[in-house]
């Protein structure tokens, strides 16, 4: 196992990756509204669900250290909250569930793999706490079976984007 000891460089690449992916965050909340309006909520969250959770592999691709998805998940939900308010606080709720969620997808590896798939298992599995919160505090999923589309679409598109992220955060670290 890795050391959590952050560097500045470490701690600078987290405040990067975490504006970066704010900004993206905000960004995702017109994508989503419009992808809705067309395609409506299910093809809404297909869409989008995976690029709310980016901040994860991408800083965990860049910094190779345990806790690092969590941070950059969580430091990028504080940034999509303080440009445009869309989800408030909620934001950060999901941000640090969805951290969580990423991180363990490092630790099953037990942080010795920081490549293209553990940034899609880290994505994938950041859309089980994104579908739960909807469910929970939004109620807009339905029955059993539509939940578990729910679940799908989001750890699939968690998976695509996370692969995304982590391959860009990558070849960027070369």
């Amino acid at each position: 196992m890795r050391t959590t000891k952050f560097t500045s460089i470490d701690l600078a690449l987290l405040a990067v990756t975490g504006v970066v992916s704010g900004v993206i965050f905000t960004a995702t909340w017109t994508l989503y509204n419009v992808s809705e309006a067309l395609a409506g909520p299910v093809g809404a969250r297909v869409i989008s669900y995976g690029l709310w959770f980016i901040g994860a592999p991408l800083a965990a691709s860049l910094i190779k250290k345990p806790f690092s998805a969590f941070l950059g998940e969580l430091i990028g939900s504080l940034v999509e909250t303080l440009i445009a308010p869309a989800g408030g606080i909620t934001n950060v709720i999901y941000g640090f569930t969805q951290g969580l969620a990423s991180e363990l997808g490092y630790m099953i590896f037990r942080y010795g793999r920081w490549d293209v798939f553990s940034g899609a298992v880290a994505g994938a599995l950041a859309g089980i706490p994104a579908v739960a919160l909807d469910a929970l505090l939004f109620g807009v999923i339905g029955g059993p079976i539509e939940m578990g589309l729910w679940f799908l679409a989001a750890c699939v598109s968690g998976a695509i984007y996370g692969a995304v992220a982590s391959s860009v955060g990558l070849s960027i670290r070369r």
